[in-house]
């Protein structure tokens, strides 16, 4: 009513043909939500995929090398030490990744302990030759790899093996044993560089000195059981030895029940020559020093009788004795301080050893000084 009511005023008020009024278009609310959610996920989009586009054009992410395992101080690096990470790492010291960078670092040892996952700078990695780290000490030591024909190699669980000493009449040896299990890092092949604190450096050192020949390696099988292996192999070695030993023994299964207590044994090679038809088990003999030389070391000496044994245990040129500690010493050392294996003269049962030893002295004695 009220728009017809005002037409008749408008058409006055141009003096004119009456003119239809202009209607204005409005969309429905549901249209305009649906334009308002549209317009929203496209700026959403827009500003995500800006996002992303300015990230990756300020990422700085980089492939590094970094630590595979743990590494004490000291620690020689080999190939397998090392792996690849990608960072973001600003301005932090860092090696770059490439295939031939483990290879290149190998052989250089880490200045400090590094976990797993650490990152690898140039400032971390010494020459191994520079020596001490902190308190660490380089020690070089010597393998014998004879145990195994295919080789021992660096990165292998190995036991480090005594190789003990065979018996002899001379010294009574010790059984081959396992000394320890460890990994190999930086071996070439015939010795392996260790990094060590001061009281392990002298331990190390002294080894070879100590076995008397270089400490042998044996790797252990992959998911072995090295303290089961070992225990095996020294019992295993120990009754080989006890074979061996007793192979040596001339006197008989029963010579070791006659020890009496406190007595060591003492089994002494000696000099026949001066017994050309031979001498037995329970003969009465003379022991002699065979002198030496003029011009030898101490200005040499004259033959002499040195003491009157009986042969209790004797047999193939050995003299066996049960002595206490003291005679056992005497014995012990008496052909290193001759420096030879002592002779022996059969003498007749019921002579008189010391007026014979008398005899015999003086008549060495005046044959050396007339040389």
């Amino acid at each position: 009513m009220r728009e017809e009511a005002e037409a008749p005023s408008a058409s006055a008020g141009t003096g004119g043909a009456a003119t239809p009024a202009r209607t204005r278009r409005r969309l429905p609310r549901a249209a305009k939500r649906a334009l308002v959610g549209l317009g929203g996920s496209a700026l959403m989009a827009a500003s995500i995929a800006g996002f992303w586009a300015t990230a990756a054009a300020f990422d700085e992410r980089i492939a590094v090398v970094v630590t595979a395992r743990d590494l004490p101080q000291g620690h020689v690096l080999s190939a397998t030490d090392l792996a690849q990470a990608e960072v973001m790492l600003g301005d932090v010291p860092h090696i770059p990744w490439t295939r031939s960078a483990p290879e290149t670092l190998a052989g250089l040892a880490v200045r400090y302990a590094l976990p797993a996952g650490s990152l690898v700078g140039a400032h971390l990695l010494v020459e191994p030759s520079a020596g001490a780290f902190g308190d660490a000490l380089e020690v070089v030591v010597p393998l014998d790899t004879s145990l195994v024909p295919s080789g021992v190699h660096e990165g292998d669980v190995v036991l480090l093996v005594d190789p003990g000493a065979a018996p002899s009449h001379e010294r009574a040896g010790r059984p081959r044993s396992v000394i320890r299990t460890l990994e190999l890092a930086a071996f070439d092949g015939s010795a392996m560089r260790l990094f060590v604190p001061p009281a392990e450096w002298v331990w190390w050192r002294a080894l070879p000195a100590e076995l008397g020949a270089p400490p042998m390696a044996l790797p252990v099988p992959l998911g072995g059981d090295a303290a089961a292996l070992a225990a095996d192999l020294d019992e295993l070695w120990a009754a080989s030895y006890e074979q061996e030993a007793a192979a040596l023994q001339p006197f008989g299964g029963r010579w070791r029940d006659q020890a009496a207590p406190g007595e060591l044994e003492v089994l002494t090679p000696v000099d026949l020559s001066l017994a050309p038809s031979g001498i037995a088990e329970g003969d009465l003999a003379l022991l002699i020093d065979p002198g030496a030389p003029r011009g030898s070391a101490g200005g040499g000496r004259p033959r002499s009788v040195l003491r009157a044994v009986r042969l209790e245990h004797y047999e193939d040129g050995v003299l066996g004795v049960w002595a206490q500690p003291a005679e056992w010493v005497w014995w012990k050392s008496l052909p290193q301080q001759l420096g030879a294996a002592p002779m022996v003269l059969r003498v007749p049962q019921g002579t008189d050893t010391d007026a014979t030893a008398r005899s015999l002295d003086e008549e060495w004695q005046q044959a050396w000084e007339e040389r």
